[in-house]
């Protein structure tokens, strides 16, 4: 089961570790690990279906038992018994055994029981790891590829989604004022229905920051939907992950190791602006770095 479980994580981790993230797409990914979860293990019609491993292990040990081949062809039985975690620490075998009911060792409804409860488990965790999940799925107002295609359901998932960055983004904190609103509600909701037909018409397909690549410089876009484009600037700033964070963290202890103590903090931000974003090495006018360096202060230039 396990290894089953693990899988789907490693696709959620993996959607983390890309270089560049949106926070729909990680909103998706979210939905689909948990609903891929719950239909495997929460569903006791289906349990395990659609597994690779728990289905195979499940088939094998219909009768309570597993028989396992050793290296010389050897077969050996193994009677099966379904142990919750908590309950191995229990010393006394009646204990152990009160604290499993009703699981019933040995058969695959204790076995389904035990999966349930660490599914659930699971599930609490991730959304309590995300919290910001229904922000991230509220992004999609400004990604055209999740757009029903029938205009009811457009406009009403439009209305639904614009609710959660009003929460999240609508004000900002002031010493001299206090709370300043940054988004006027009532005229984002106006201009709201005609900016997402036209976004929809204009980028089909398209996700987030594909979509603001095209109108991000229109300023026609900006002056025709002024509080929209605000609340879309502001909604691509909410950052997906700490993988950026980690990465540059990562970065700046290979640059800046132990034997190079004195790397001010100008040319270490310099450093580490090339290192991640570039320009590769190959595109790179070397004779034009090494006049600059050459020129920068007198030098004593050695003959290679």
């Amino acid at each position: 089961m396990l290894a089953d479980v693990l899988g789907e994580l490693n696709k959620l981790n993996m959607t983390f570790q890309e270089e560049t993230v949106d926070i729909t797409t990680i909103g998706l990914a979210l939905e689909v690990t948990i609903s891929t979860l719950s239909r495997w293990f929460l569903r006791k019609e289906t349990f395990a279906e659609g597994t690779i491993y728990l289905s195979k292990f499940l088939s094998d040990s219909q009768n309570g038992y597993i028989d396992i081949k050793d290296e010389e062809t050897m077969i050996e039985r193994h009677e099966l018994r379904y142990i919750s975690i908590s309950a191995m620490d229990i010393e006394s075998n009646e204990a152990r055994k009160q604290s499993m009911k009703p699981c019933i060792e040995g058969t695959q409804e204790s076995c389904q029981q035990l999966t349930e409860g660490y599914i659930e488990t699971l599930i609490d965790s991730l959304n309590e790891r995300f919290p910001d999940l229904h922000l991230f799925n509220a992004a999609k107002l400004f990604s055209p590829c999740y757009y029903p295609e029938e205009r009811h359901n457009r406009e009403k998932n439009s209305e639904r989604w614009i609710l959660k960055p009003f929460q999240h983004l609508q004000h900002t904190i002031s010493r001299d004022v206090g709370f300043v609103a940054l988004f006027d509600v009532k005229s984002c909701k106006r201009e709201l229905h005609p900016f997402v037909d036209s976004l929809n018409l204009a980028c089909e397909g398209f996700s987030m920051k594909e979509a603001w690549k095209v109108f991000r410089n229109t300023k026609q876009w900006h002056k025709t939907y002024p509080n929209m484009m605000k609340l879309w600037q502001a909604v691509l700033t909410i950052p997906a992950s700490t993988v950026d964070c980690e990465r540059g963290f990562s970065k700046q202890n290979i640059i800046k190791d132990i034997r190079k103590s004195r790397l001010g903090l100008d040319t270490l931000d310099a450093l580490m602006r090339i290192s991640l974003n570039g320009p590769e090495p190959s595109n790179v006018d070397w004779d034009a770095v090494y006049k600059v360096w050459k020129d920068t202060k007198s030098r004593r230039i050695l003959e290679l």
